[in-house]
């Protein structure tokens, strides 16, 4: 929601350093509910010497009915992200991504299939390597979008050892162990810890509705079974059940390996949540977005990056997005994704989000053609002239 116009009765209640910790704090209060306007103090040409001689960016505005709300979001912003003295948001274009074990662009990988409905290795390979070229920061096998439901056991494991042997270390592969059984999972977690993955990925089992307990119990047994960092996946829409931020934060107060949070939720708000209980006690926590279209969000409120499923489609775009946040330049990343506001439409197909990514990679001849298994199925005619359309206007073909 935008709220264009200042009432006439308006409050300052922060002084932002940088545009970039603004945007985060205006992001954070609009995220809540509450009416918020930034009101800038630079001047065309004079900008680094006014904020030299202030220490000053601009103001924090809000309706004066809403201070008391306001302040709170604002402090316990400040207080989540605050390291050092100074905020994490205002240092984005400085911060090294390697403070924390992930960051960056990390592509769900689809498991590409021949026409026969066989895994097709070489063009796993392929793909891989062309993601690797793009600068991408790492890779995410056998989630979702890697279409791991539909793979047979030996299939599973067969995907991560190939996906780790072509890219031979050059960024961290992080491999899918969710599972509908704690045993299973463990299984599946061991194995990648074989085979050299950087950590694994786990979704809470489904079927039925967990209870916190079995949550923390699932996470725990992993947690005792490997070494290797382990990433909550939050992903209410299939998994039947939305982790809450304090539940989040107990698993990573009591399990150091569990490293951070997979967030496949529409929602900024959850993000912020998470990061504001889990991120005083474990800085190192990470914490990505699932919707690539939260990106910058994400970043802005100390996130670390994002699993974008159309970056098996357009890596370089979402790489760019990020780095331009990441070296300050928000307004930059902000254009580049005006560009592709009807993003949220590629959900939109009565479809997985797999089938519309692979669908994609055919129409823009990265693979031969779009096999996904049953009982997905393949987009009709119609679809595929609607996607077609849509992928243009996202300038994606």
């Amino acid at each position: 929601m935008r709220w264009l116009h200042e009432p006439a009765d308006v409050v300052r209640i922060h002084q932002a350093a940088t545009q970039v910790e603004a945007l985060a704090l205006e992001q954070a209060l609009r995220s809540a509910g509450v009416r918020a306007w930034l009101r800038s103090r630079q001047v065309p040409g004079y900008g680094e010497i006014i904020a030299r001689a202030s220490g000053i960016w601009g103001d924090l505005l809000v309706a004066s009915e809403d201070e008391a709300q306001a302040r709170g979001i604002v402090d316990a912003y400040l207080s989540s992200v605050k390291e050092d003295g100074a905020p994490a948001a205002a240092r984005m274009g400085t911060s090294d991504p390697t403070e924390r074990r992930f960051a960056g662009i990390l592509p769900p990988l689809v498991t590409l299939f021949r026409p026969d409905g066989a895994v097709d290795e070489e063009a796993v390979r392929r793909h891989v390597d062309r993601l690797l070229e793009a600068g991408v920061h790492g890779l995410f096998t056998l989630g979702t979008t890697g279409e791991v439901m539909h793979l047979r056991p030996q299939e599973r494991r067969l995907v991560a050892e190939v996906v780790l042997d072509q890219a031979r270390g050059r960024v961290p592969v992080l491999v899918g162990c969710g599972a509908p059984g704690t045993d299973e999972a463990i299984a599946y977690a061991r194995h990648a810890q074989e085979v050299g993955a950087a950590g694994v990925v786990v979704i809470v089992p489904y079927y039925w509705t967990l209870s916190d307990a079995a949550v923390e119990a699932h996470y725990g047994a992993i947690a005792r079974a490997i070494e290797l960092p382990i990433l909550i996946y939050n992903f209410p829409a299939v998994s039947g059940r939305n982790l809450s931020a304090a539940l989040i934060a107990r698993l990573a107060q009591a399990h150091p390996t569990i490293a951070g949070i997979k967030e496949t939720i529409d929602s900024v708000g959850h993000i912020q949540q998470v990061l504001a209980a889990v991120r005083p006690r474990r800085p190192d926590f990470t914490v990505l977005c699932g919707y690539e279209y939260h990106l910058i969000n994400t970043l802005l409120l100390d996130g670390d990056g994002a699993v974008p499923g159309m970056a098996n489609v357009a890596p370089a775009a979402s790489v760019a997005v990020y780095e331009a946040v990441r070296r300050g330049d928000v307004e930059t990343a902000a254009e580049m994704m005006r560009g592709r506001v009807d993003f949220p439409s590629l959900y939109e197909f009565g479809a997985p989000l797999f089938v519309v990514v692979k669908e994609a990679m055919a129409m823009a001849g990265l693979i031969e053609a779009p096999t996904v298994r049953l009982p997905a199925l393949p987009l009709d005619d119609n679809a595929r002239t609607r996607l077609r359309t849509l992928l243009t206007t996202l300038g994606m073909l």
